[in-house]
């Protein structure tokens, strides 16, 4: 059974129709009208809900098309929506969005402009209604960006809770990044090892339901995470090669490695006794991504009650601790009648 298929959609009905007899079970569309033209995007929304509801699509779309019509077409699909997360979209609208005429016409050199609230409206419309979403993320590719203008892009893009954030360019065969008076080669190297330590641990490794929570006791922003994260990777030999090639990880191993470093940097902290909330809820969503990616079923011991890792509180690592007691247990995952179950042996 093939598990993806891309190609350039030119017959829609004839092609998506087809899928079943492929056994096609995945889908990435890279056709770029369809992610800047909102109605052919709302076209092939709505038939791929009409011929392949079960097949998983990813759709790289550009932020603007996303509105509410949109979202409820795609509540339909098994989908992910992947935002263009770029430096110089972000420019060109802040500038269209001014009210002064000499800007448009004159923008000030040296300047950097991020839009966060378009960005805001546009994932709290996603979140609002469940959907997954992912952002297409670069550096150095853009008229003025810089390295710090990147980290607080990634800064940023972390709090809005995307499914995962990808950088393309980082496998790509030939360099893509332009050295600049803003972003130096060394600052290309090092934005390079940051956005490969940010896939890997945040994306590759799941890490979006509990990610923001386990950063609020270490008190660092998440580029500065990654940053450690990154020269943790060199030394241990599993950095972004330099041919871009990525090193493939069952995320069993990316697991062992995020409890690993996220010991190290509890400890560093002086908050070891906040460590095993941290640990369990990395093992035990872990285990539920693991069952709908994989089918994996499995068992886990836990220190605390996974009914209480599950809830609100642990939003709040440090005030969990203070205020949930140790539950030693094993609890298994299984699937259920109407979705992902656990249970206390």
């Amino acid at each position: 059974m093939k598990d993806e298929y891309d190609f350039d959609l030119t017959d829609l009905d004839s092609q998506l129709a087809s899928f079943s007899q492929k056994g096609i079970t995945r889908f990435s569309l890279h056709d770029g009208k369809f992610s800047r033209d909102r109605a052919l995007l709302k076209k092939f929304l709505s038939k791929a809900k009409e011929y392949i509801p079960e097949v998983f699509i990813s759709v790289p779309v550009e932020a603007d098309v996303i509105d509410s019509e949109i979202v409820s077409l795609c509540k339909d699909l098994f989908c992910s929506l992947d935002i263009f997360f770029r430096a110089e979209k972000i420019v060109d609208k802040k500038f269209a969005a001014s009210d002064s005429a000499s800007k448009k016409k004159n923008p000030p050199k040296n300047s950097y402009f991020f839009d966060k609230k378009f960005f805001s409206k546009k994932a709290a419309l996603l979140n609002g209604a469940n959907l997954v979403f992912g952002f297409l993320a670069d550096f150095a590719l853009s008229q003025n960006d810089s390295i710090k203008a990147f980290r607080e892009r990634l800064d940023f893009a972390v709090t809005l809770y995307p499914n995962h954030i990808e950088f393309p360019q980082i496998y790509s065969e030939e360099r893509e990044e332009r050295r600049s008076a803003t972003f130096s080669s060394q600052d290309i190297s090092y934005a390079r090892r940051l956005a490969f330590a940010a896939e890997i641990f945040y994306s590759c490794g799941r890490a979006v339901p509990w990610f923001v929570s386990v950063l609020k006791p270490l008190r660092i922003s998440p580029s500065n995470f990654f940053s450690d994260f990154a020269e943790w990777q060199i030394c241990n030999n599993c950095e972004l090669n330099p041919r871009g090639k990525n090193l493939e990880f069952p995320h069993k191993e990316i697991e062992k490695m995020q409890l690993i470093f996220l010991e190290e940097k509890y400890d560093e902290k002086k908050l070891g006794h906040v460590f095993p909330v941290v640990r369990d809820l990395v093992l035990l969503n872990g285990a539920f991504s693991r069952l709908a990616g994989e089918g994996e079923e499995s068992s886990l011991e836990l220190s605390f009650s996974p009914d209480d890792l599950l809830s609100p509180a642990a939003m709040d690592l440090s005030a969990f601790c203070e205020n949930f007691c140790m539950e030693k247990c094993r609890v298994k995952i299984f699937a259920g009648d109407e979705g992902p179950e656990f249970k206390i042996l």
